[in-house]
């Protein structure tokens, strides 16, 4: 499923500070000394119209970016995301099967050497952003290192948030913020270059 090595973040420019991005809002509130995430507008459409096109079905997938570091502010940069069309969907659960995990494998080795598997995003129709005891099991199991989050979006209240790991202990959610790039092709190929391995 996912890589278990903890992985260090890479220095790079904050986004909120840096010419190539733009017209970056919050969705939610930012809680302090939490990890922050930068979300692509063009990821944040995808979950919300897959989201919205299945309701009350549960979407889910995996989110691929890059773990980051300015300072002190530890951050993630997440502009692209594989959808899970596969396995089966609840309005309160979806699988992830193991050809999906294959599928994300495929992609991630041909299309996106370099950025990581920052962890699962899915939606709740109409029961909040907050993990769910299924989703706790899931996160700690597959997604516990410092630079692993899960997404979740609930299209009924149009929230979307994430939790996130605190020296091994599970953050309750905190809102994103949302980005555009002039040039996110160029984006993708410079967070890449900067994790070669």
């Amino acid at each position: 499923m996912e890589l278990s090595v903890s992985r260090h973040p890479i220095p790079y420019h904050l986004p909120i500070d840096s010419d190539g991005f733009k017209n970056i809002v919050t969705d939610g509130s930012i809680a302090t000394k939490q990890l922050l995430v930068f979300l692509s507008h063009d990821v944040y459409d995808f979950i919300r119209n897959q989201s919205r096109e299945y309701s009350p079905q549960e979407i889910g997938g995996v989110l691929l970016g890059q773990y980051c570091i300015d300072n002190d502010t530890r951050f993630l940069i997440v502009p692209t995301a594989v959808a899970c069309d596969l396995g089966s969907a609840t309005p309160v659960s979806i699988q992830f099967p193991p050809e999906f995990w294959q599928r994300v494998e495929e992609v991630h080795t041909s299309e996106f050497p370099g950025l990581l598997r920052i962890g699962p995003y899915h939606s709740h129709p109409g029961y909040g952003i907050h993990p769910s005891g299924t989703d706790r099991t899931t996160i700690l199991n597959a997604f516990s290192k410092p630079h692993h989050i899960s997404l979740i979006y609930d299209p009924h209240s149009d929230q979307i948030g994430f939790t996130c790991w605190d020296d091994g202990v599970l953050k309750t959610p905190s809102g994103c913020f949302i980005y555009e790039h002039k040039q996110p092709e160029d984006l993708v190929r410079q967070l890449m270059d900067a994790r070669p391995e």
